[in-house]
C-alpha cells in the first residue's frame, strides 16, 4: 500500500522571551556606549556589539526541520546539519512520541545526553526513535506532538503490514 501523506515542521529558536531579553542586552551595550563615548571607549562595545550580533544571527537563522513520509523520518538542522538526514522505516526499531526535559541533554539545540542525541529547539515533545541497528536513541523535537503521533501510528501499521 502507497501513502502519499506528508507530515513536514519547521522550527526554530525564536520565542518573544527571547528576542525582549536580546533587546534589553543590546540596549544596555547601547546605552554603555553611548554614556562612555566621551572617554574614547567605545572600541570596547564594537567587539562586544559584533559578537551580540553573531549570536543573535545563529540563533535566528537556525532551523530544525523534519518531515514524515513513506519512506521515514528526515531532518535537516541548519547550520549544524547542512544535508538532509533520513532514517528510512526499515532502520527505525521503535518510533514514539515522548514528552521530555531538556536537561536530560543538557538543554535545547543538537545535544548529546544520558538518553541519547536529540536535535531540539523549544519545548518538551519530541520523536523518540530507536535506530534497529545500533539500539541508538534520538530524539528529534516536535511542537505538535498529537498531529506527529497520528502520523506515526499510520506509518507503523503500513510499515508492519
Amino acid at each position: 500500500m502507497k501513502n502519499n501523506l506528508i507530515y513536514r515542521e519547521s522550527q526554530s529558536f525564536i520565542t518573544w522571551w527571547l528576542c525582549l531579553l536580546y533587546l534589553l542586552i543590546l540596549g544596555a551595550g547601547v546605552y554603555t556606549a553611548w554614556s562612555n563615548s566621551d572617554q574614547g571607549k567605545i572600541g570596547g562595545f564594537s567587539i562586544g556589539a559584533l559578537i551580540g550580533l553573531v549570536a543573535f544571527a545563529i540563533i535566528f537563522f537556525t532551523r530544525l526541520r523534519s518531515r514524515i513520509d513513506e519512506e521515514g523520518i528526515h531532518i535537516r538542522f541548519f547550520p549544524f546539519i547542512w544535508k538532509e538526514k533520513t532514517w528510512r522505516w526499515d532502520e527505525i526499531g521503535d518510533a514514539h512520541v515522548k514528552r521530555y526535559s531538556p536537561w536530560e541533554y543538557g538543554g535545547w539545540g543538537y545535544r548529546f545526553g544520558r538518553g541519547g542525541t536529540a536535535f531540539t529547539t523549544k519545548g518538551s515533545y519530541g520523536i523518540q526513535l530507536v535506530v534497529r541497528r545500533n539500539g541508538a536513541k534520538l530524539l528529534i523535537g516536535t511542537q505538535k506532538p498529537e498531529e506527529v503521533n497520528e502520523i506515526l501510528k499510520l506509518y507503523r501499521q503500513v510499515n508492519q503490514g
